[in-house]
């Protein structure tokens, strides 16, 4: 009696929608990533991959299916259930925002539940609603935060200003690399680090943030076997 009870009602939400006379493509009037194959009077039930909805901008003769923030789903419309694939995809396809709520600069890329990770440009945020990176001042996202960018062995760029020697603000700073007297740090623009290394026979000097000769920074004097230095003198290098 319940199966029975199933199938009548499968069977009159299939009969509630009626192919027009004009044979092509529609939508169903409830669901909107279902859709109806109308030709010559046959009706086969259709629907799009989880996560597009049915696009009918493009008219009845027309099968495609589009992302919902390039098609419009009426308010009360429903979607099949959701198929996730881990925690970067909600559905198997779509633009999805960082699971970390302060991350607003990174997303996801999926398709058909693989996920690939993207980034707006500086300044901008991604907006789900859109689709599209847009300009962070414009208020489409709060609760953001600062994600630093962490190297393999840990670093990540410090959340202040550098001055140099000559008292200007360096738009790119400069930090040593406690393990190594030859190698430092440079931060683009503040918050992108990437590891340089000195010239050889030039150590890191973190007084004048500038490569220098071994004898001028502490710690840093026997860096280098003797035969090193003077080959590096004498290339012109210090």
């Amino acid at each position: 009696m319940y199966r029975l009870a199933i199938l009548l009602l499968v069977g009159t939400a299939a009969a509630q929608f009626q192919c027009p006379p004009d044979d092509g493509f529609y939508v169903d009037p409830r669901q909107c990533d279902k859709y109806y194959d109308c030709y010559r009077g046959t009706q086969t039930e259709k629907l799009c991959p989880d996560g597009l909805i049915f696009d009918t901008t493009q008219g009845p003769r027309v099968e495609q299916c589009n992302y919902p923030f390039i098609v419009e789903c009426p308010e009360g419309s429903s979607l099949q259930t959701p198929q996730p694939s881990g925690i970067e995809c909600p559905r198997q396809n779509g633009y999805f925002e960082h699971e970390n709520p302060k991350n607003c600069e990174s997303y996801y890329e999926c398709t058909n539940g693989l996920a690939v990770l993207r980034k707006c440009a500086t300044g901008l945020v991604f907006d789900e609603f859109t689709g599209v990176c847009q300009w962070s001042h414009t208020g489409v996202r709060s609760g953001c935060g600062f994600v630093p960018e962490v190297l393999a062995d840990g670093f990540s760029c410090p959340n202040n200003t550098q001055l140099h020697t000559n008292g200007q603000e360096l738009d790119h700073a400069r930090y040593v690399n406690p393990n190594d007297c030859r190698f430092f740090y440079v931060c683009e623009d503040g918050i992108h680090p990437r590891e340089v290394g000195c010239p050889k026979g030039t150590v890191f000097n973190d007084v004048n943030l500038l490569c220098d000769a071994p004898e001028n920074v502490p710690g840093c004097e026997n860096y280098y076997p003797a035969e090193d230095v003077r080959s590096a003198k004498a290339g012109g290098l210090i």
